[in-house]
C-alpha cells in the first residue's frame, strides 16, 4: 500500500516540477541576467549586498521588459527569431540541468543520462521558444 502511494506521489511530484519548469521557462533569461549582474557587482565592483541585489533585479527587469517590447512591437521575422532564441537559450540550459538532475537520481550510465538531458533541454527550450514566438506584434 505504501509502496504504491509513494510511486504515485513520486510521479505526481516529478510531473509538478516539470509543469513548473515549463511554466517558468520564459523567465530564465531575466533571472540568469539578474544573477550574473548581482554576482559580478558584488565580487568585482565591491558593492554591498543590498546594492548588488537591487542592481541585479533592475537588470533582470530591463531584460524582461526590453525582450517583451521587441517581440510585441517588431514585425521583422529575423529580429523576432533572434530575440526569441536569445531568451530561450537559458531555458534550454535550465531544462538540461533539470533533466540531468532527475536522471542522476537513478542508476543510469553517462550516455543515456546525457541523452535524456539533451532531450529535456530541447523540450524546455523549444517550449519557451514557441511561447516567445507566439507573442503577436501590435
Amino acid at each position: 500500500m505504501l509502496l504504491g502511494l509513494s510511486i504515485v506521489l513520486g510521479f505526481a511530484s516529478i510531473g509538478f516540477l516539470c509543469w513548473l519548469l515549463f511554466l517558468c521557462a520564459l523567465y530564465a533569461a531575466p533571472l540568469f541576467v539578474a544573477a550574473m549582474v548581482c554576482t559580478m557587482l558584488y565580487y568585482h565592483a565591491m558593492m554591498s549586498g543590498t546594492h548588488a541585489i537591487l542592481a541585479g533585479i533592475a537588470a533582470g527587469i530591463m531584460v524582461l521588459v526590453s525582450g517583451q517590447a521587441i517581440l510585441a512591437s517588431s514585425r521583422d521575422p529575423a529580429l523576432r527569431v533572434t530575440v526569441s532564441t536569445l531568451l530561450a537559450l537559458p531555458a534550454a540550459l535550465a531544462g538540461f540541468g533539470t533533466a540531468l538532475g532527475l536522471c542522476g537520481m537513478g542508476e543510469m550510465s553517462a550516455i543515456p543520462t546525457y541523452l535524456f538531458a539533451t532531450f529535456g533541454a530541447l523540450c524546455v527550450g523549444g517550449a519557451a521558444w514557441a511561447r516567445l514566438c507566439g507573442i503577436q506584434p501590435a
